[in-house]
C-alpha cells in the first residue's frame, strides 16, 4: 500500500457489476442516440432502442426511468458538448469583442460537427400551448438559452464599458445575435428552396457578423441610423 502523508493511495478497482451496468447505460445512450436523432422522439420506440442496444426493455427503464428521462440524459450529453465549443470561445484571455465573434463561429462549428445534437437543442420535442408549463426537457434547454445569452450579454456590456462598441442594451442584442445565429443555421435544414446550403452557411453568417460588427460599432458614419434619434415603432 503506498502512502502519503498519512493517507492511503490505492486505487479503488470499479466492482464487475459496476462495470456492467456502465457498459449497459453507454449501450443504451448509443442506440437512444442514433434513434432519437434520426425519428425524433415522438417517431423513436423504446422498444426499438432496447433492440438495439442488445437490452431488455426493463433495462432502460431501470437506468433511466422513463423514455423522457433517456432523451433528458441525451440533452444534458449535447449540452456538455456544446460547452466545450463555447467555453473555448469566452476564454478570458479574448477581448470581449474577440468573445462575440467567437462564439458565432463556435456556434457555427457545433452545429456542422454535431448537427444532431443541434436540432435538439433548437427545437425542443414538447408541442406546448403558450401558457402551458414548460416540460422538463424543454426548460433545460430554455436554461441553456437563457445562459447563452447572458454571456453574451455580459462580453456586450464590457464592450460597451471598453468604448469598443456604442452604448446599447446587453441583452437586447445578445438576445438578437442568439436568435440570429439560430436561425439562420436552421435554415440549413430546411427541405425547401430557403434552405441555405452547405457550402454557403459559412458566408451567409460572415456577411451577419459584418453586419452586426457594424451594427455596435462605437465608430458611426455622420448619416447613419444610429447616430439619429431612435424612436419607438408604433403598432396598429
Amino acid at each position: 500500500m503506498a502512502m502519503g502523508e498519512g493517507r492511503s493511495t490505492v486505487t479503488q478497482v470499479p466492482r464487475r457489476s459496476d462495470r456492467r451496468k456502465a457498459a449497459t447505460s453507454a449501450a443504451i445512450m448509443k442506440a437512444a442516440e442514433r434513434n432519437f436523432i434520426d425519428k425524433g422522439f415522438h417517431g423513436t420506440k423504446i422498444e426499438d432502442i432496447a433492440s438495439e442496444a442488445d437490452v431488455a426493455t426493463g433495462s432502460i427503464y431501470v437506468h433511466f426511468g422513463s423514455k423522457e428521462g433517456l432523451y433528458l440524459a441525451l440533452i444534458e450529453r449535447a449540452l456538455e458538448v456544446e460547452e466545450r465549443y463555447l467555453a473555448a470561445a469566452f476564454d478570458e484571455v479574448r477581448t470581449p469583442a474577440e468573445q462575440l465573434v467567437a462564439a458565432g463561429d463556435a456556434y457555427l462549428r457545433f452545429y456542422v460537427e454535431h448537427p444532431g445534437y443541434f436540432r435538439m437543442l433548437a427545437f425542443p420535442y414538447f408541442d406546448t400551448k403558450p401558457k402551458a408549463k414548460l416540460a422538463p426537457i424543454a426548460k433545460r434547454v430554455a436554461q441553456l438559452a437563457e445562459a447563452q445569452i447572458a454571456r453574451l450579454a455580459q462580453a456586450i456590456g464590457e464592450a460597451v464599458e471598453a468604448g469598443i462598441v456604442r452604448e446599447v442594451d446587453p441583452t437586447r442584442a445578445a438576445k438578437f445575435m442568439w436568435g440570429a445565429w439560430v436561425g439562420v443555421i436552421s435554415l440549413n435544414l430546411r427541405p425547401d428552396r430557403l434552405r441555405i446550403k452547405d457550402d454557403e452557411l459559412a458566408s451567409v453568417l460572415a456577411e451577419g457578423r459584418a453586419m452586426i460588427s457594424f451594427g455596435l460599432s462605437a465608430v458611426q458614419p455622420a448619416g447613419s441610423p444610429s447616430r439619429r434619434k431612435r424612436r419607438g415603432i408604433k403598432r396598429r
